[in-house]
């Protein structure tokens, strides 16, 4: 999570346009500690792929899940322009902070993974175990993998890809004021696409850090302008003209790659609920909180849980002597297994690993500002 400076933390931005008319404060919306809609989008969104994972030979339409990496990149971009905008946040800061976030648990993950491998147990998420391909993947550093991807040894890690990307370019706009920061990330990240479309890269890291899903996080950051972090910044017809605009944009660039299509979906869902839960319609979950909240977890340590999963309804199946009940109930299972061992691994992993890392980097205790999303980051899938 990015902090603010500590004499800042419990300050919003400020609550005006550049025209110097006041912006909306709904009363609903004051004394919130969380952002419920980007964590129910987190929920759904890493439950999605979870599905994709188990029933897309199965059910053709569950692959439509698989673009939940898509909520994830525009909820990234808009969390990180929301929470920084207005507040003194240098890139030292922000990089240790992002390090303490999205490190131990990715490492944690990745070396169980290899340590059940090397056990016997079958994970097709190790992609390459060999030492120089195991250390780029633990620096986030893209590489070829097998089949031609470019997959890190923990294949489910591939989007940290994106995410790390964003956060180095994010980090070092600290440097600029907040109404430089967008404009020059709107060009830096426009014009990478353009020379991705001009000049197809053929190196791993050239693909990535040209890549179309660039976008995603832009428009993110874009409504993260728009909403403000206590989503009151702009009036709602504004907000409402520019989800239209960016969607929009989104769709006319489709020719180009159609991937973004999902891209424009993406943009329109978060807005939407959005706009719900600052109108007031967002209902209190605290199910759909948590699992939000875990949505890092379940989406790292997911093959785990198939792996196990896998093993337990196999033998069971043949102890029973009814080898259709592995077709019957293993990806049922396994989905299930992948929610309940990410909330465990949450509870008693990430969260202690993030918290002894942060102690270890020496950061600041978090402010309110910084409670109130501490949860809602994207950038874990």
């Amino acid at each position: 999570m990015r902090m603010p400076h500590p004499a800042r933390a419990d300050q919003g931005p400020p609550d005006r346009r550049a025209d110097g008319i006041a912006a909306p404060s709904p009363d609903h919306l004051r004394g919130r500690n969380t952002i419920v809609s980007l964590q129910y989008l987190r929920a759904v969104a890493a439950i999605g792929v979870v599905l994709f994972h188990q029933f897309q030979n199965i059910f053709p339409a569950i692959r439509f899940f698989q673009h939940g990496v898509d909520l994830f990149f525009v909820i990234s971009g808009f969390i990180m322009i929301a929470l920084t905008d207005g507040r003194d946040i240098g890139p030292r800061h922000f990089y240790l902070d992002r390090i303490a976030r999205i490190v131990p648990p990715y490492w944690a993950a990745t070396a169980l993974t290899i340590l059940l491998a090397a056990a016997g147990i079958f994970t097709p998420s190790v992609t390459d175990r060999s030492p120089g391909h195991l250390l780029a993947s633990l620096l986030f550093i893209p590489s070829w993998g097998p089949g031609g991807h470019i997959w890190p040894t923990l294949y489910l890690g591939w989007t940290l890809q994106y995410e790390v990307f964003f956060y180095l370019i994010f980090g070092a706009l600290l440097m600029l004021d907040s109404v430089r920061r967008l404009g020059v990330a709107s060009i830096l990240f426009g014009m990478l696409v353009i020379l991705a479309a001009a000049w197809p890269p053929h190196t791993p890291a050239l693909t990535i850090y040209t890549s179309p899903l660039l976008l995603e996080f832009l428009a993110g950051m874009l409504l993260g302008r728009l909403y403000g972090i206590r989503l009151n910044r702009m009036p709602g017809w504004w907000i409402a003209g520019a989800t239209v605009a960016l969607t929009a944009a989104f769709l006319l660039l489709i020719p180009f790659n159609r991937d973004l299509l999902f891209g424009a979906g993406a943009v329109f869902i978060v807005s939407a609920v959005l706009a719900l839960e600052r109108a007031g319609y967002m209902p209190q979950s605290r199910t759909l909180l948590e699992l939000g909240a875990a949505s890092y977890a379940i989406y790292l340590f997911q093959q785990i849980a198939f792996d196990i999963t896998g093993r337990m309804v196999g033998q069971a199946a043949g102890l029973a002597g009814l080898p259709v009940l592995t077709t019957t109930l293993l990806h049922p299972a396994n989905v299930l297994a992948a929610i309940v061992l990410g909330l465990v691994m949450h509870r008693y992993l990430e969260k202690p690993l993030t918290e002894q890392t942060r102690i270890f980097l020496n950061l600041k205790p978090r402010g309110a500002s910084q409670r109130m999303v501490e949860s809602n980051t994207a950038g874990r899938l």
